[in-house]
């Protein structure tokens, strides 16, 4: 609920002197029919009491006690304070992994499928304001998505994610560090201190994450950079990295090249350190149904990451002033109209 404040609060005792010509109404109006009844010759009284318009004037009155009780709050000066979120802070960086090892079918349909379908469900449900983007990685890094509030252009990314051989966990940190802090130096106007990269120190206690990764992987560094390396890089750029092990002990797949059963189990160890040294958290997911849970808990974790709550006041002070002018020149024109014969 919004409460409304008021800047002069003690304007308001203004309003007693409303609810007085308030009574002092009620007054007259008991005090004119007390008076009319008093004539004794009953047949007399409708040439002596003029006849007067009834509900009418009543609905008159009560239009200009309440342009003069909106013209008081008015003066008041009232405001309201809400509690959002900045927008500029908001940023999530999905880190896909499309090894080959995520071609396992332990997962069904396969552990790439089943991760398309719940990092899209999860991109569909991120609060509107909060900007994702997509990196994806095997032996190489590729930015897929810059970070976008167009939920569409990461859907249809996710969607269009090929696989390809070895898997660089710790070279997707790394850049998608980089991608966010860069990010966020831009957001920040290019300021000296915080541009070129910023992850030669730690930021401070009340510096601002500059996003937040969301890594999914199903296996273990094997070119590049090792994982450790590149939690490091995340730790000191102040960015929380959400780890996911997608896949089960039992995944195989087909060397492409021998055609040989490979066994492709996953492999959370490695990234239970990266939440640790991050900051973030660590989950496992054996199904589909698990990774969407998972995701939720993530998305619910965001809330208490990413951005600053800040307090945006907004002065109410020309809506009640408007709605006194909408009030009295109501009232004005129905005694005009209705009124008219009493002048």
């Amino acid at each position: 609920m919004i409460a409304l404040e008021f800047l002069h609060e003690n304007r308001l005792w203004f309003l007693m002197l409303v609810a007085l010509l308030g009574v002092a109404y009620v007054f007259v109006l008991q005090w004119r029919r007390s008076a009319t009844v008093r004539f004794t010759q009953v047949e007399l009284l409708d040439q002596v009491a003029p006849h007067r318009p009834g509900w009418r004037r009543h609905v008159v009155a009560v239009l200009q006690l309440a342009g003069l009780a909106a013209g008081v709050v008015a003066t008041a000066q009232p405001f309201r304070t809400t509690t959002e979120r900045t927008e500029s802070e908001g940023r999530i960086l999905v880190a896909f992994d499309v090894s080959l090892s995520m071609e396992a079918t332990d997962v069904d349909p396969t552990r790439l499928d089943a991760a398309k379908e719940a990092a899209t469900a999860f991109v569909a449900r991120v609060e509107p304001n909060i900007e994702v983007g997509l990196l994806s990685f095997a032996g190489s890094v590729s930015v897929d998505v810059r970070p976008t509030l167009d939920r569409t252009v990461v859907e249809n990314a996710i969607d269009g994610l090929d696989l390809a051989e070895s898997t660089a966990i710790g070279d997707a940190l790394a850049a998608g560090t980089e991608l966010l802090v860069d990010l966020a130096a831009d957001n920040e106007g290019g300021d000296d201190e915080t541009a070129g990269g910023g992850t030669d120190s730690p930021p401070g206690e009340d510096d601002l994450a500059p996003g937040a990764i969301v890594l999914l992987t199903d296996g273990e560094t094997t070119v590049g950079r090792m994982t450790e390396e590149g939690a490091q890089i995340a730790a000191e750029a102040g960015v929380p990295v959400f780890t996911i092990a997608f896949g089960t002990a039992d995944g195989t797949i087909e060397d492409p090249r021998s055609g040989e059963i490979v066994s492709v189990a996953v492999k959370p160890e490695e990234l239970e350190n990266v939440a640790e040294v991050t900051g973030g958290q660590a989950f496992e997911a054996a199904t589909e149904s698990e990774l969407t849970e998972v995701y939720e808990a993530i998305r619910d974790s965001l809330g208490e990451t990413l951005g600053e709550e800040i307090q945006v006041t907004t002065e109410l002070t020309w809506q009640w002033a408007a709605a006194a002018m909408i009030l009295l020149g109501a009232a004005w024109a129905l005694a005009l109209w209705w009124l008219r014969g009493l002048v």
